[in-house]
């Protein structure tokens, strides 16, 4: 039978039961709740870990800290979260006010921009990033083909299509090679 893991620590134990209490970020409660867990001694170090949705290294990992650093030490994340964005601070502002103004038509206008004024350096996969990630929407239309199937609009106006002749509703017709479908 696997021996139970006990913290052995009375005053980390108290601690970490404040603590617990008035956390708010979920991570932190994860940590914390394992140290609880681990303060009471009832259960071992791999169902504690199954319970929380963890590794036993990481249990074991998050306890060595909690002993050498206290509460600070838990809490205390190793890694930096990623990649710092290149678009930051007041290029972001700004771009995000000529977005909201309608400052630029295309994207590549965005990449020149960002380009001289910030000397950002984006590819247009890049700008297309943050557009989509600022909501910004390009004001110019794809260009499209002038006999292109225009979708419900002609299905309304054409006069073989009619509701009452196939004796149920329908809402829009769909041309798919030589197959139509009915949507109703």
């Amino acid at each position: 039978m696997p021996k139970r893991y006990h913290l052995n620590r009375a005053d980390l134990a108290q601690a970490v039961a404040v603590e617990l209490r008035t956390c708010q970020d979920v991570k932190n409660q994860q940590r914390l709740l394992a140290a609880r867990l681990a303060a009471s001694g009832q259960l071992t170090a791999a169902q504690i870990a199954e319970q929380l949705g963890i590794s036993r290294r990481c249990f074991f990992d998050w306890m060595s800290a909690l002993k050498a650093g206290g509460l600070a030490g838990l809490l205390e994340r190793q890694h930096g979260g990623g990649a710092v964005p290149q678009v930051q601070g007041d290029a972001l502002k700004e771009l995000q006010a000529g977005l909201q103004s309608g400052r630029w038509k295309r994207a590549k206008e965005i990449q020149h921009w960002l380009r001289e004024r910030h000397t950002i350096r984006l590819k247009l996969a890049g700008v297309y990033y943050w557009l989509g990630k600022l909501g910004g929407v390009l004001k110019v239309p794809r260009k499209t083909h002038a006999q292109k199937w225009r979708g419900d609009d002609q299905v309304a106006q054409s006069p073989q299509f009619n509701n009452e002749q196939f004796g149920f509703q329908y809402r829009s017709i769909f041309v798919s090679g030589y197959r139509t479908v009915l949507c109703m």
